[in-house]
């Protein structure tokens, strides 16, 4: 049976897919080796050695704030941190070592292969979290790059994945992601260097809903997507680059049934789409995070 898919490939309903729970605790890893010492994405240009270092704790503890009072109304089961590492100026966006899975109703994690060695490098860590916390942990066997849930995206509620590809992670490795995890991957190319990761330009809201810049996407590939969703929000690229609108953190809780957001400051089109859809959005500052290309979304995992 294919596995994989490009949009205009796609022969399937979502109605012919298992159904799938979603994770209920948060994991994020603590930032006081948080740097900026070279330049991976186009955010990073012109400001190596620019980190105002308190300002990012500050904000790193904002959004723990938010998570701590998402864990007191129920919407969380638990908040768990890894400790940042030394050297390791990166590890603090940890959307990007990972993709954890329920596999046979049993935890498993497939560990990333990261593109830049010095990131390759937090992987371990990662590793050892996951064996302490009960995971079957699985290695790609393969050279392809893959770069965790930067670019591996679940379909809310659904047993889907959408893989982006074309700046970090290879296409070449959800062949063997999907053979491992039991799951279709439907394939998008990433064309915009602004959205270098699957996770900064498409957000799935709900079974039948998701937000996304088209600038991200061939013409086609936007075509396909109407057949799994059917309601496509388009938010501007210049709101999605400016303010990282799309690398916001959802959760649309299915055990409480209350939906809540935590975004950047300053969007107005991405807030008003999500009051629309029933979240409740928290609005913090990222700032210092995202002159390394990444905001609310990268900072967290949602763990099992």
């Amino acid at each position: 049976m294919k596995n994989i898919f490009s949009p205009s490939e796609i022969d399937f309903a979502l109605s012919g897919l298992a159904n799938r729970q979603e994770p209920r605790k948060v994991l994020i890893c603590t930032p006081e080796y948080f740097d900026l010492v070279d330049v991976k994405n186009v955010h990073m240009e012109g400001n190596v050695g620019g980190l105002n270092r308190n300002r990012a704790v500050k904000e790193w503890n904002q959004l723990k704030s938010v998570y701590q009072s998402w864990k007191q109304q129920g919407i969380l089961e638990d908040l768990l941190e890894i400790s940042g590492v030394k050297g390791l100026e990166d590890m603090v966006f940890t959307a990007n070592q990972s993709f954890p899975w329920m596999l046979h109703g049993k935890k498993a994690v497939v560990m990333s292969k990261m593109r830049h060695a010095s990131r390759e490098r937090e992987v371990p860590y990662f590793r050892s979290f996951y064996k302490n916390h009960g995971y079957e942990t699985l290695e790609l066997k393969g050279e392809a790059c893959f770069e965790g849930m930067g670019d591996l995206i679940p379909h809310y509620g659904k047993n889907l994945l959408y893989g982006g590809y074309g700046h970090r992670t290879e296409a070449e490795a959800y062949g063997e992601i999907s053979q491992l995890l039991k799951v279709p991957v439907v394939l998008l190319k990433l064309e915009d260097h602004r959205f270098y990761h699957l996770d900064t330009c498409f957000i799935p809201a709900d079974e039948n809903t998701v937000l996304l810049t088209p600038a991200a996407f061939r013409k086609e590939d936007m075509q396909g997507l109407r057949k799994l969703f059917k309601n496509i929000i388009e938010i501007p690229d210049d709101e999605a680059e400016r303010f990282f609108a799309l690398n916001a953190h959802i959760i649309n809780d299915q055990q409480t049934k209350k939906k809540v957001a935590v975004i950047q400051k300053g969007t107005t089109e991405m807030k008003e789409q999500l009051n629309k859809l029933g979240f409740e959005v928290t609005e913090i500052d990222t700032s210092e995070y995202m002159k390394s290309g990444g905001s609310c979304f990268c900072m967290k995992m949602m763990v099992y």
